[in-house]
């Protein structure tokens, strides 16, 4: 009889287990959701006039001189400026290179901006994931370089992204370590993310280095949909 409530306690805690995910997950996905509206709005709508305004600018800087064309010139430059804003503000909401070309690119191009000695390797192409999984996996794996970069500048990163039944990405710097979850910072954050997927996040960072981060994402409830791979 003991067993017996024992095995169905068992199930009535998995069960929850279960639900807590699902709805953590459905509320990582609208989050996505919404994320690429944003994206579209700022691409297709502020984008757009930024463009226009330039343009315009250009035209008449045609018939100006003197003064009113150095007016022109700034303008034309905070206009350039603005529209770099906004275009780094778009790709970094959600990469089109991550819906594009998968993963491992998306991480590649973004490891490519902290300079040579952060290397990215993935031995094995990943099979198809969900867009939702990528993305937080992408956005974990960003926030893990920016870290590096701030606390471990210059010395040695390695990006390992694996997949099985599990999403797995290893972010390990060679800096001096002594790194810890502290709430609401940034590991933390990634923490969170990571858990809205039924996933885990490891840190090991001893006093003298090096700092390993790992973002642990089982697929086996994304199974059967559409996504995008390496």
């Amino acid at each position: 009889m003991r067993w017996r409530k024992r095995a169905n306690h068992e199930e009535s805690a998995a069960k929850r287990v279960h639900q807590l995910t699902a709805s953590r997950r459905k509320i990582a996905e609208a989050y996505e959701v919404e994320r690429l509206r944003i994206e579209r709005d700022l691409h297709d709508g502020a984008q757009q006039h930024f463009v226009a305004a330039a343009m315009k600018v250009g035209e008449a800087k045609l018939d100006a001189e003197g003064s009113t064309l150095a007016l022109l010139d700034a303008a034309a430059t905070d206009l350039k400026r603005g529209l770099e804003t906004l275009r780094r503000t778009v790709h970094g909401i959600h990469p089109t290179e991550l819906t594009d070309r998968g993963l491992v690119a998306a991480v590649e191009t973004a490891a490519s901006q902290y300079g040579p000695h952060v290397r990215v390797r993935a031995p094995h192409p990943l099979p198809a994931i969900d867009a939702s999984v990528l993305a937080a996996a992408y956005f974990f794996t960003t926030e893990a370089l920016t870290n590096a970069a701030k606390y471990a500048e210059g010395h040695p990163v390695n990006v390992l992204i694996t997949c099985d039944d599990t999403l797995n990405v290893v972010v390990t710097d060679q800096g001096d370590g002594g790194a810890e979850f502290l709430p609401g910072r940034g590991l933390d954050g990634m923490r969170e993310r990571v858990a809205a997927f039924g996933g885990t996040l490891e840190l090991n960072s001893p006093v003298g280095g090096p700092t390993t981060v790992a973002a642990r994402i089982p697929l086996l409830l994304f199974r059967g949909e559409s996504g995008v791979g390496a």
